[in-house]
C-alpha cells in the first residue's frame, strides 16, 4: 500500500537529473465501473499521430476516437485494461468506446506502425501528472488499499513497464532512468512505400 498525504508535492527527474514533465501517477483497482453519466474524452488522429498522445480518463468514461486524416486507420488495443479492434475507418466515422477497468492501454494503428498512443485510466480524482518543473500535487488523499503506479511515455520506448510504488520518496526526487527516445529518419525507400501503402487506405 502506498500512502501519500493530501497536499503533498512529488518531483521527478530524468536520467540526466533533470525536471520530469509528464508522469502520470495512477490508481489501479481490480474493479470495474459502469458511470449513469460518463464524460466523453477525445483521442484524434492528425498527421497519422493520436493527439493527445496521452490522455487521462476516470474509470467509466468513453473516448472517442476521431479520424481527421485523409487517409483511413485501424485502431486497435491489446492491453488487459482495454483491448478492442476498430477496423479501417476514415473521417466520416468516428467509433466509441468505453474504459470500465483502471491501467494503462497501448493504443496502436494497424496500418501506421509509428502511430502509438497512451490512454491512463484510473479512478475518478486519483490521477495526477508532473509540470514543466518535474513536480505534481497531490489534491485527495492517497492512502488506500488499491495499488498506485508512476508512469511516463519515454517508458514505454525503453520496454519499461509502469512503476508500483509500494513506498514514496518525499525528501529528494524520484528519478527514472529514461531518457527522450532518439527520432527515426524516414529513408528515401520507406517513403515511397508508405505513400504507395497509403494510396490504398
Amino acid at each position: 500500500m502506498a500512502a501519500i498525504s493530501e497536499s503533498e508535492v512529488l518531483a521527478f527527474i530524468d536520467a540526466d537529473e533533470k525536471p520530469l514533465e509528464g508522469v502520470v501517477l495512477f490508481q489501479v483497482s481490480s474493479e470495474e465501473y459502469v458511470v449513469s453519466d460518463p464524460t466523453t474524452h477525445i483521442m484524434d488522429q492528425v498527421d497519422r499521430q493520436f493527439l493527445p498522445n496521452v490522455l487521462v480518463v476516470a474509470t467509466g468514461d468513453l473516448v472517442s476516437f476521431p479520424n481527421s486524416d485523409s487517409i483511413r486507420h485501424h485502431v486497435y488495443s491489446f492491453s488487459t485494461a482495454r483491448s478492442f479492434d476498430i477496423e479501417l475507418y476514415g473521417n466520416s466515422e468516428t467509433p466509441t468506446l468505453d474504459f470500465p477497468r483502471s491501467g494503462l492501454v497501448v493504443v496502436g494503428c494497424n496500418i501506421h506502425d509509428q502511430m502509438i498512443g497512451y490512454i491512463v485510466v484510473s479512478e475518478e480524482g486519483k490521477a495526477f501528472r508532473s509540470d514543466s518543473e518535474g513536480q505534481m500535487i497531490l489534491t485527495s488523499d492517497t492512502a488506500n488499499e488499491d495499488a498506485w503506479f508512476a508512469w511516463h511515455p519515454w517508458m514505454a520506448a525503453a520496454g519499461f513497464a509502469p512503476v508500483s510504488l509500494t513506498t514514496i520518496t518525499r525528501d529528494e526526487p524520484m528519478q527514472f532512468s529514461i531518457r527522450a527516445p532518439e527520432q527515426k529518419t524516414e529513408s528515401d525507400l520507406e517513403s515511397r512505400f508508405r505513400r504507395r501503402l497509403n494510396r490504398g487506405n
